[in-house]
């Protein structure tokens, strides 16, 4: 592999290894991304250590990692996929990466800079906000093309992005850095706006921990809220079918669940019910909203942010303690919705994705339109898929463009029954349509500890490899390389043994899948239309 000559930049390649035909990968000390990924085809794994001194001095020097699977020259499509990280992660994802090389890609990950569990934000240092926030996968996919068009000889064709949750934001924040370096991009539960999500999550937080913690939410609370929500807004889509598929257009009584005894069986308190609604409510500060809250069907996964004790006193207010106010000391009892004006004027690492107009990615001179394939799971209850809804809106008003014309380099296709980023809530909604991290996470499925053996090619979806109408990454090829639009996806849900449990199409905002008559199980039975 050759030398890369970028002014003010280091390039040192750590380690190339071979991997064998249907082989193994993982990479000792990686604290965000420990596992071992399986299946994958013959390649060579290379990581590479880059130093940036070109910010200087106005910001510190950067310093990441990032890894390369490049398949043999033979199998090799001519083109690169970056995969984004996830959550707070430090380390490179391998993982995810293990579905590029199948279908050809030579494919890249950052570190972000550092090496840390998800959940930790501890890390932090101005030096590595940055790079956590942008310079990490600009400059890993600057390199990364020099490398792979010197390894292969020959110049890349496509440049692709797959990311989801963080990955979701940094793949946003690099179309707006930097309009010529993705294509294409799928782009899936965005956690794009960092500045106003991590002091929501404290203000629930804060409101679960306040007045002796009488409105506290706890498993319990989680489910009686799961099975009435269903209950109460699965019959208003005018389809009983345990999918929720227009939660907002839900109508919901709590009363129903609230009872006036202090430690109820079945319901929940009063304070409890005010607790789940502030869940369910927009963030207002100063009369503007500053975050969106939950959809109806989130509920399964609240458990994340407000369930243990540890988490709410925790990570919950660890944004403020360590990357707002830089004070270890910092408590919950000090949280005021001050934390929001703070957090906007610091703007930690510019990580938040909020330069809605793009029309450089739209328009390119000299190269072909990028696009953008964005989904987002209404059962999410990490990342609100309202906020997903928000930025396709603002970006369709900030380019001066008009729904129609935006969906002709911009889809946004909303995931009923999904929850962050894969799988489903209890009730099983479709949910694996080859998105950004779906078959890796079936593969690791036995990391779980739940018993569960690991499933599928480690790429595409099981049954339906190669296809395109089961997989966004491919549909997004097909959209960039052949002006084919995506005009639906079909999703799959599995029954415990792996078969196929259910099908049905996700569509592009604002069409919704309308049933025809027949199997509701089966994606045939339905089409995309007007609500």
């Amino acid at each position: 592999m050759g030398v890369v000559s970028l002014p003010g930049v280091t390039v040192t390649i750590e380690k190339a290894v071979s991997v064998p035909e249907r082989g193994t990968y993982s990479e000792s000390g990686n604290l965000g991304f420990p596992q071992t990924i399986d299946l994958l085809p013959a390649l060579c794994a290379v990581t590479v250590k880059v130093t940036n001194t070109t910010d200087s001095p106005t910001k510190p020097v950067s310093s990441y990692r990032f890894g390369m699977f490049l398949p043999m020259a033979s199998k090799w499509n001519s083109k690169i996929l970056t995969v984004g990280g996830a959550s707070f992660s430090g380390g490179i994802n391998w993982p995810d990466m293990g579905q590029g090389p199948h279908y050809g890609f030579a494919t890249i990950s950052t570190d972000n800079g550092h090496n840390s569990a998800g959940s930790d934000l501890s890390w932090a240092t101005t030096a590595r906000l940055y790079d956590w926030g942008y310079r990490a996968l600009h400059g890993s996919v600057v390199v990364s093309k020099l490398l792979i068009a010197q390894y292969y000889g020959q110049p890349l064709t496509y440049s692709y992005y797959s990311g989801c949750s963080t990955g979701g934001r940094q793949g946003l924040r690099e179309i707006q850095y930097d309009a010529n370096t993705f294509d294409g991009a799928v782009i899936g539960a965005a956690a794009w706006d960092t500045l106003h999500l991590m002091p929501w999550i404290s203000k629930i937080a804060y409101a679960q921990l306040s007045n002796s913690g009488a409105g506290k939410l706890k498993t319990e609370q989680f489910n009686i809220l799961a099975a009435e929500v269903l209950r109460q807004c699965d019959i208003q889509d005018g389809n009983p079918d345990n999918i929720i598929s227009q939660p907002d257009r839900c109508i919901f009584n709590i009363s129903t669940i609230t009872c006036p005894s202090s430690s109820p069986e079945g319901c929940i308190t009063s304070a409890q019910a005010q607790t789940a609604m502030r869940v369910w409510s927009d963030y207002i500060v100063d009369g503007r909203v500053v975050y969106q809250g939950f959809g109806r069907s989130s509920e399964d996964q609240w458990s994340v942010y407000f369930g243990a004790d540890s988490a709410l006193t925790g990570f919950d207010f660890d944004y403020e303690r360590y990357w707002t106010y830089n004070n270890t000391g910092y408590t919950w009892q000090q949280f005021t919705d001050q934390a929001v004006i703070e957090s906007e004027r610091i703007n930690p690492g510019q990580a938040t994705a909020n330069k809605f107009d793009i029309s450089g990615f739209r328009t390119r001179p000299g190269k072909k339109g990028g696009k953008i394939l964005m989904y987002h799971g209404l059962a999410d209850g990490l990342i609100s898929p309202k906020t997903s809804l928000y930025y396709y809106n603002q970006t369709i008003s900030a380019t001066g463009s008009t729904l129609e014309a935006t969906k002709s380099w911009f889809r946004y296709f909303e995931v009923p029954g999904m929850q962050h980023c894969f799988f489903s809530n209890r009730y099983n909604a479709p949910w694996d349509f080859g998105a950004p991290g779906q078959a890796s996470a079936l593969r690791l499925l036995p990391t779980l500890g739940v018993g569960l053996p690991a499933v599928g090619d480690g790429w595409g979806v099981p049954g339906h490899l190669n296809d395109s109408n089961y997989d966004a990454l491919l549909a997004l090829t097909q959209w960039v390389e052949n002006g084919k639009p995506v005009d639906s996806i079909i999703a799959t849900a599995f029954n415990s043994d792996f078969s196929v449990y259910r099908t049905r199409p996700i569509c592009p905002y604002p069409q919704v899948a309308l049933y025809d008559g027949g199997n509701i199980d089966n994606a045939a039975s339905w089409h995309c239309g007007s609500r």
